[in-house]
């Protein structure tokens, strides 16, 4: 390239240097050895993002791209496979995950109680590990709890008295807890999940660490906050999450589909794109019904109907496929019934398990285990996400990764020609003196916020017209039975 300015030629050469100085400096690429492939996306991506520290480009690249190849990198660096539960607030999302991993850690009070995520991981010890959230992540938070007028959840942070700890947490470094007992794991979680507990509402992400956990390393299991949690930030927080997650179960009381749950499927759906055989539809309780297996029966094909559709799983084979019912209580009862943890005198023999029992007609516990065993569905659903998931997991998320790097690249095409485009803009008008270039600066800048601006808009509209539209369908089929009843 020649330019006539000998002083434009100069300091042109030297940025040239600098790139290229940037691009031949050695990546420390050990942490990615654990596959070829992804051990050359994530070098590529690490020398993007060199090139994008530069203050050239720093001003014309949005956060949300730095944001973006951060976590890629992170996936690459720390690669795990997360089986993530979600749904509405008490549609059984813990008590599904205290049954799949054996023990019960998760809470299940009658109070929601999953404000953050909580990931249960196999570790060569037991343990906790605790994110906190940080000022600016707190603040938002009490934006979105004003901006709900979350009466209840208000009253309760002052009846704990948790402002008075705010300060000690917000910002803090993440604690790390080893456990020497399952009991003792259990209560460190309580402490730090309970909501009951002054410091629950600062804790951003919980990690536990299980000894001898069935699950292989690198695989984790993922709770999450409730879709319509009152509080918009943490129902917000599970819906930015299901983008990454690996495969989804989503959890809905088998009791009946309502319109909200519905929505919250399609929610789901809508976020979770192309690979709907991730996605499992979880019928959760569903012990509560009153004949269970008869009533799920006619749940399912009236389910069915709307999950086959192009919002979901596109084909009624795999609707069926997915669309799998447990009692994940009843299961957790048998557990500690077989393990003696309770007898036929204890009240929650009485209370509890043997209601259960009187809908399957079973008059002696003993003799009737393994068909309560088998109609919590449990063991089928662990066996299935073995067959489907766990066993192909290294192979899944590779494929998950590589979709992810084509999402990178194809939007930092679109920037870096953008920027291209504007450079060569500014160089045609550069004969016309700096306030011009500085017009066009500015102009360009201008330009490139409200692209953004607009492609968030329609994303969400986007999905306000999915839901609002599956809501007016319910809505139709409704009105139609409710004329056939006449």
């Amino acid at each position: 390239m020649y330019l006539q300015n000998n002083e434009l030629e100069q300091e042109y050469l030297t940025k040239k240097n600098e790139i290229e100085k940037i691009i031949n400096t050695p990546i420390d690429n050990t942490k990615y050895l654990w596959n070829e492939t992804i051990q050359r996306y994530a070098t590529t991506i690490e020398q993007i993002k060199r090139l994008l520290s530069l203050n050239e480009f720093k001003s014309d690249i949005s956060p949300k791209i730095i944001n973006d190849l951060n976590i890629f990198l992170q996936r690459c660096s720390n690669p795990e496979y997360h089986i993530a539960l979600v749904g509405a607030i008490k549609a059984g999302k813990s008590t599904l995950i205290n049954a799949l991993i054996g023990y019960e850690l998760a809470s299940t009070q009658v109070t929601p109680e999953t404000a953050s995520l909580t990931k249960f991981k196999s570790a060569k010890e037991d343990f906790v590990n605790v994110t906190f959230y940080s000022q600016t992540e707190w603040s938002a938070l009490w934006n979105s709890v004003t901006k709900s007028n979350a009466e209840v959840f208000i009253e309760e942070y002052k009846n704990l008295n948790a402002d008075a700890e705010k300060n000690n947490w917000l910002g803090k470094e993440p604690q790390h807890f080893v456990c020497n007992s399952r009991e003792e794991l259990k209560n460190e979680i309580i402490k730090w999940t309970s909501s009951k507990s002054p410091t629950h509402y600062f804790v951003k992400e919980v990690i536990v660490g299980l000894k001898n956990f069935e699950l292989p390393n690198g695989v984790v299991l993922v709770d999450t906050p409730g879709l319509d949690d009152v509080i918009e930030y943490r129902s917000n927080i599970t819906r930015e999450y299901i983008d990454r997650a690996n495969a989804v179960l989503m959890c809905v009381r088998s009791d009946a589909l309502t319109n909200g749950e519905l929505q919250t499927i399609y929610r789901v759906f809508t976020n979770a794109g192309e690979d709907r055989e991730k996605i499992y539809v979880i019928g959760t309780q569903m012990d509560t019904l009153n004949n269970p297996k008869e009533d799920w029966q006619k749940q399912k094909n009236e389910w069915a109907k709307y999950l086959k559709g192009n919002s979901c799983y596109k084909t009624k084979d795999l609707a069926n496929k997915n669309l799998i019912p447990v009692s994940a209580f009843l299961y957790t009862l048998l557990e500690e019934y077989r393990n003696n943890e309770f007898t036929k005198d204890d009240d929650k023999y009485f209370y509890q398990l043997e209601p259960i029992t009187r809908k399957f007609r079973i008059r002696d516990i003993n003799e009737g285990y393994n068909e309560l065993k088998d109609f919590t569905n449990i063991e089928f659903l662990k066996d299935k996400l073995q067959r489907e998931v766990i066993s192909q997991y290294k192979q899944k998320m590779i494929n998950d990764i590589k979709s992810s790097y084509t999402l990178c690249s194809n939007e930092l095409k679109q920037s870096l020609t953008a920027i291209k485009n504007e450079q060569m803009e500014i160089i045609q008008t550069s004969t016309q003196g700096i306030d011009e270039i500085k017009r066009k600066k500015a102009e360009y800048i201008a330009k490139m916020s409200k692209a953004s601006d607009e492609k968030k808009e329609i994303n969400d509209l986007i999905k306000q017209l999915r839901v609002q539209t599956t809501k007016r369908v319910s809505e139709l089929t409704k009105t139609i039975k409710d004329l056939n009843k006449r």
